[in-house]
């Protein structure tokens, strides 16, 4: 069983919380206005890292998948809590290194620690980061937003080079490109603004481009049309085999939203349209492309 699955069966009817959001979006409302939403996820060795990645680079990586959650809902990162449970036979410098990497992402992100929990555990590596944020707007920009036929489908930033980087990666790649996977780069904190301001609805880009795609346009009952060629690739000169496997790898942590027609981003790339008939619809350079079976990472 999938792990929405067990969502679905055993935690939602758990979540009572108005501020949940029956569980719909990557983010919870704090306080009845709505100005503080709260985030969380967790990294676990040999699942969302590889083993023998340099501690440093995952410090930063559960700092940042965090980060895209909070600025996908048209807010800024704020304060976080840290839980680690850190293999008690590691050595005290890989936890040096660890800490020295999410230390440098609390800065550049403007995050202040709050505090947490430190364990030791004979299993792998875990760390899970919760992080709040402060929403530019009244409330945070859901994935539910009414979104319109013809409205406009945006992303930012390029999508391709973590599953580019993780196969340089498992192939032992010591690499810029290797790098991309290890420490993914969502966009700057001035794109929360942009979100605040004008879509209607929003999603960070975690499971892979289609897939999220599919669930923003699904949750708001509408379908879209995706142009690929347009998409922001990280090797865009390519087929449509290679398009297609950039657009359905995970951990690009972007920002994917749907706004009104007729408007203009800077670092945000147009790639489609809201249609009224339900699902997903591809073309590439004009011709139709056969979607493949999975669409992006499910957990």
């Amino acid at each position: 069983m999938s792990e929405h699955s067990w969502i679905d069966r055993y935690i939602r009817p758990l979540v009572k919380s108005e501020g949940a959001d029956g569980l719909l979006d990557d983010v919870a409302q704090l306080d009845g206005a709505g100005v503080q939403i709260a985030t969380m996820d967790t990294l676990v060795e040999g699942v969302h890292f590889l083993p023998g990645d340099a501690m440093a680079g995952v410090g930063q990586k559960l700092i940042r998948v965090n980060v895209s959650d909070i600025l996908a809902k048209g807010a800024r990162p704020h304060e976080a809590l840290l839980s680690i449970a850190w293999p008690r036979a590691w050595p005290e410098a890989q936890f040096g290194a660890l800490m020295a990497g999410i230390g440098a992402d609390l800065k550049t992100y403007e995050i202040a620690l709050l505090g947490g929990d430190l364990v030791k555990t004979d299993g792998p590596l875990v760390a899970t980061l919760t992080l709040t944020g402060r929403c530019q707007k009244a409330g945070p920009v859901r994935r539910l937003g009414g979104a319109k036929p013809d409205d406009e489908i945006w992303v930012s930033g390029q999508i391709g080079w973590s599953v580019l980087g993780l196969e340089a990666a498992k192939a032992g790649e010591q690499s810029a490109l290797a790098d991309r996977y290890r420490i993914p780069r969502p966009p700057p904190l001035p794109a929360a603004d942009i979100v605040a301001e004008h879509a209607r609805a929003s999603m960070d880009v975690s499971d892979g481009l289609l897939i999220d795609l599919e669930r923003l346009v699904e949750v708001n009952g509408r379908g879209a049309a995706l142009q690929l060629e347009q998409v922001p690739l990280a090797r865009p000169d390519c087929d449509v085999a290679l398009a297609l496997h950039q657009a359905t790898g995970g951990d690009d942590y972007q920002i994917l939203m749907i706004t009104p027609p007729g408007q203009r981003f800077s670092d945000f790339t147009k790639i489609g349209r809201v249609t009224k008939a339900l699902g997903l619809s591809v073309t590439f350079h004009g011709a139709p492309v056969n979607l493949p079976e999975t669409l992006g990472f499910e957990h």
